[in-house]
């Protein structure tokens, strides 16, 4: 990505932003499944939804 520009550049940084998203989705589901607590197991929900949410736009960023 450093050594990347242009339309080049765009694509790697958003390919990058996908896994790092994916990432937090897999330890938000990793904390709702070994917690009791209802407000972490919420605010682990509201982690996957925001990050599915900004996949969903990253995907189509990279189709348009």
């Amino acid at each position: 990505l450093e050594d990347a520009t242009g339309a080049d550049a765009s694509r790697l940084f958003l390919e990058q932003m996908i896994e790092h998203h994916q990432g937090a989705i897999a330890m938000a589901e990793q904390v709702k499944a070994n917690s009791a607590d209802p407000e972490v197991t919420q605010m682990a929900d509201q982690i996957i939804a925001a990050q599915q949410a900004e996949i969903a736009t990253m995907q189509q960023m990279l189709t348009d």
